[in-house]
């Protein structure tokens, strides 16, 4: 497979070196790969988890599929154990998808990350599973939305598969729809949601396996005006009080959509907590310990899954169920 590899801050140790001074053997010693768009390279979890990876003797990739980079699709599989995708671009989750049907651990799976990326079939799966959710309607043509009752509005139109808080718009009454402004490509879904009452606060829950945090902090979205949302930067999050029905609604969600690493973006609203949407992967804002226990899961799904292999029953999985 043609890739394109980045240096993250600290080298890998070669497996010769470790060999030497009595570590894992090569073929013992787990390798993971991190395909992570070039603007999350930085991000402070997933060098955390780097770094805790290459302090448990792992080998590890950072590969960055930018445009201009050639990729095969493998004959056979990667050398990795577990590879995990982090970002959009769609080179990158090419890189995933093959390495998982070659039989690589994927962290999170394809399916699941495809799943969370169509908000349609994400809101219909969490509705399924009791999740609170607001009231949401789709179509191919924004202007649709025009023929929703008055009493629905306003309303929080948005893209099927949005990225972060690009392509929002604020719709106050059915003739606002012509603010949304021309088709973005040929093929297209949209969202609108009914808009709810909050704090102007976001509320974040964040999942690394069993494990869940809550952090606080400003929207950076404003919606104060019909039209596309307002942008702006803002700081300030903080870790708060992990209450039972927010630890529940955080492993639900992460559950119903099959993910080990996932956010969850919840409103406070008077009537209580409803969540906007799950991600996968998302950045941990505000969790210091986040890219240990992102390498503690890693090491030990790795380790489940190589007992599979060995015991037969990882060929067992692909007979009976689709793949990863």
């Amino acid at each position: 497979m043609t890739q394109s590899v980045a240096q993250m801050p600290r080298a890998t140790v070669p497996a010769s070196e470790r060999a030497r001074s009595g570590e894992a053997s090569a073929d013992e010693q787990t390798s993971v790969a991190f395909i992570a768009d070039r603007r999350h390279v930085a991000d402070p979890a997933m060098n955390g988890a780097h770094a805790a990876l290459i302090d448990a003797g792992c080998r590890v990739e950072l590969l960055v599929p930018d445009a201009d980079r050639l990729f095969e699709i493998p004959a056979s599989a990667p050398p990795w154990h577990v590879v995990l995708s982090r970002g959009r671009d769609l080179a990158g989750f090419g890189l995933l998808v093959a390495a998982a049907a070659r039989g690589v651990l994927a962290i999170n799976t394809p399916r699941s990350i495809e799943l969370v990326r169509n908000k349609i079939g994400m809101h219909a799966v969490l509705l399924d599973h009791g999740i609170p959710m607001p009231r949401t309607w789709f179509a191919a043509d924004p202007g649709t939305f025009r023929r929703l009752p008055v009493s629905r509005f306003p309303l929080v139109v948005k893209p099927f598969d949005g990225d972060g808080a690009r392509g929002i718009f604020l719709l106050t009454k059915p003739g606002d729809v012509d603010l949304v402004g021309p088709r973005r490509r040929p093929r297209e879904l949209w969202l609108a949601q009914e808009r709810l009452q909050t704090d102007g606060w976001d509320l974040k829950l964040y999942g690394i396996g069993s494990r869940v945090w809550a952090v606080r902090k400003p929207s950076p979205v404003s919606l104060e005006e019909p039209g596309p949302a307002g942008m702006r930067r803002v700081d300030g999050a903080a870790v708060v009080e992990l209450d039972s029905e927010l630890q529940d609604i955080a492993l639900t969600c992460g559950r119903a959509c099959g993910l080990q690493l996932w956010g969850v973006d919840v409103a406070s609203t008077p009537n209580g907590p409803v969540v906007i949407e799950v991600n996968d992967f998302p950045s941990y804002s505000a969790i210091p310990e986040a890219g240990d226990a992102i390498a503690q899961l890693i090491t030990s799904l790795a380790a489940i899954d190589r007992v599979r292999q060995r015991s037969g029953l990882g060929h067992l999985d692909r007979l009976l169920r689709e793949p990863r």
